[in-house]
């Protein structure tokens, strides 16, 4: 990325936290498919774990 690419990146962005009522955001939102995915997956690798550490 050329410098002056980012330089105006940055400078757009730093506007946009700066800012507080655009309706602009820097970031966009994650789908909710991926927060329910990350949420199972988080949830079974912690069941598993716990089975794998204690075992009866």
């Amino acid at each position: 990325m050329p410098e002056s690419s980012f330089e105006a990146e940055l400078e757009h962005r730093l506007a946009l936290l700066e800012s507080p009522d655009s309706d602009e955001t820097y970031l966009p939102d994650l789908p909710w498919r991926d927060v329910v995915l990350a949420a199972v997956v988080l949830a079974v690798v912690s069941v598993l774990l716990i089975w794998w550490g204690y075992p009866a």
